[in-house]
């Protein structure tokens, strides 16, 4: 992705991936993590911010930090390097709220061409799953390094 992104870190269990959002409402800690889905090879991708409040990382806020694409772009950095250190894992996502969902595809869609070059892409809509089509609204998303 032709986009600039955030400096990021791995942790040590190598399923989390650390980052600063810095935009209007200051520097708010990014998590990006992968978890087992229970599905053999297939792994779920959160996206989490730093709650100083309870001092846990909420997959749930809405932190509207003015740097919505950079983010995007950082994300897009820590799949393709999970994936070239897990070959053989599936990522799954989706968005917390339709909206969200409605943005991963806008994000898609918008860097489809680059993306399908390095990832096999899946749609899931109506109970099942499809190859990923442009401009088609799905509940869950998969991805796979080519």
């Amino acid at each position: 992705m032709h986009y600039p992104s955030y400096s990021f870190r791995q942790s040590l269990t190598v399923s989390e991936f650390f980052f600063e959002s810095i935009g209007v409402k200051g520097v708010i800690q990014k998590l990006v993590s992968f978890t087992p889905t229970g599905v053999e090879h297939i792994y779920n991708l959160a996206l989490a911010d730093f709650n100083t409040l309870t001092g846990k990382f909420d997959d749930r806020s809405i932190s509207d930090n003015g740097d919505t694409i950079k983010i995007l772009a950082t994300i897009f950095q820590i799949v393709n390097q999970y994936l070239e250190q897990f070959p053989e894992r599936w990522i799954v996502f989706s968005g917390n709220s339709m909206a969200r969902n409605r943005l991963y595809r806008m994000s898609i869609n918008h860097s489809f061409q680059e993306l399908s070059e390095l990832f096999s892409l899946f749609g899931f809509q109506n109970d099942e799953w499809e190859v990923f089509q442009p401009n088609r609204s799905y509940e869950f998303f998969l991805v796979q390094k080519k």
